[in-house]
């Protein structure tokens, strides 16, 4: 495994050697002594894995507030996304910023999102599977999260959304609550 430096810093894609054959390929989502060979430590609490039937199918951007906050290793393990972080962390020079990746089982790549960021992704096919190696445990009263289309942060999607849940459309606009991220964050 190895690391690929984003233009954000502490966020990463994580490449993983995918070995192939006659019966199709084979690749290591997730390893603790790999990943901290290549540069990063991450904590496993939980492993989560999401199914979107549809094309078009977006979620997120959710994030938790600290003591909670997770780093998450996504992963893409059936169809394809393009996968989404945004910096929210106080202080950080590329706070507000967003960097977005394809991520497909055969390209081998997966990326690595840190505490103190929101994510995101759309599907681009239908049927498809995302794995999440998460650091913290999931704490609903810590949840939060920001609109798609929050102009704010200004994210090209792809594709146009088809697929939003209610709540996912719900969240405020960051522009509308910048000091209370920045208290929960600072905490």
């Amino acid at each position: 495994m190895k690391l690929e430096k984003t233009p954000i810093n502490d966020l990463f894609i994580l490449h993983k050697p995918i070995q192939s054959d006659e019966r199709g390929i084979f690749c290591r989502l997730f390893g603790v002594d790999e990943i901290e060979k290549a540069g990063r430590s991450i904590d496993a609490v939980h492993v989560n894995s999401s199914t979107s039937l549809k094309k078009g199918t977006l979620r997120g951007i959710h994030f938790q507030y600290p003591p909670f906050s997770e780093t998450k290793v996504v992963s893409c393990v059936a169809g394809s996304i393009w996968d989404v972080a945004v910096d929210l962390r106080v202080g950080s020079k590329t706070k507000f910023q967003w960097f977005g990746h394809k991520l497909t089982p055969r390209n081998g790549k997966s990326l690595i999102i840190p505490e103190g960021f929101g994510h995101a992704f759309i599907t681009l096919e239908p049927n498809t599977t995302v794995i999440y190696v998460v650091s913290a445990i999931y704490a609903p009263k810590y949840e939060s999260g920001a609109r798609y289309d929050d102009p704010l942060l200004n994210i090209s999607w792809p594709i146009k959304p088809n697929v939003v849940s209610k709540k996912d459309q719900q969240w405020e606009l960051v522009s509308d609550r910048i000091d209370v991220l920045e208290k929960r964050f600072s905490k």
